[in-house]
């Protein structure tokens, strides 16, 4: 609810990096780590026929990403065992100088293991929780002509610890 998917989604839709890189793909991880269930969705996002060979498949998007600058967003990802994840980075090492990996979670020790460039993500003010509560729950009508909504709206912002999505 901090709002790290839609963070990832702004950067992969901005015109900018739609122009720079050649290929893009987004998955959402969520379960449990599955190779095959990764590379088959990666595959499947960028338009190729996929098969049920695990190799065969990270041959396919090996060859695929070879040489070209991509973005790949990793979205939700709940699994810290390295070497799983190192086995599936390497898949990655074909790409382009400035190809990127982008991956969302909400564990710290899964953005330690990712390596650089790690952003953490905050809760928002009392003030910017109730800026956007009230954008959203008076669906951008002037809170001036609605008073009375003033005092319960903002035990209710608070109740959502700063939270976004709880906001929204």
């Amino acid at each position: 609810g901090l709002g790290k998917t839609t963070f990832a989604k702004a950067v992969y839709n901005d015109e900018r990096v739609q122009k720079h890189f050649g290929l893009k793909a987004w998955f959402c991880v969520s379960e449990a780590y599955d190779a095959f269930r990764i590379t088959k969705g990666l595959l499947q996002e960028i338009g190729l026929k996929v098969d049920d060979n695990l190799n065969q498949l990270q041959v396919k998007l090996k060859e695929k990403l070879n040489g070209k600058r991509f973005l790949v967003v990793l979205d939700d990802v709940w699994n810290d065992n390295y070497p799983e994840w190192d086995d599936l980075r390497n898949l990655f090492l074909q790409g382009d100088i400035g190809s990127k990996i982008i991956v969302t979670t909400r564990k710290e020790s899964v953005a330690l293991m990712m390596g650089i460039g790690v952003i953490s993500m905050g809760v928002l003010s009392s003030e910017d929780s109730w800026a956007l509560f009230q954008r959203h729950s008076l669906e951008n009508r002037d809170p001036e002509e609605h008073p009375e909504f003033e005092e319960v709206g903002k035990r209710i912002a608070d109740k959502c610890k700063g939270l976004p999505l709880a906001l929204k």
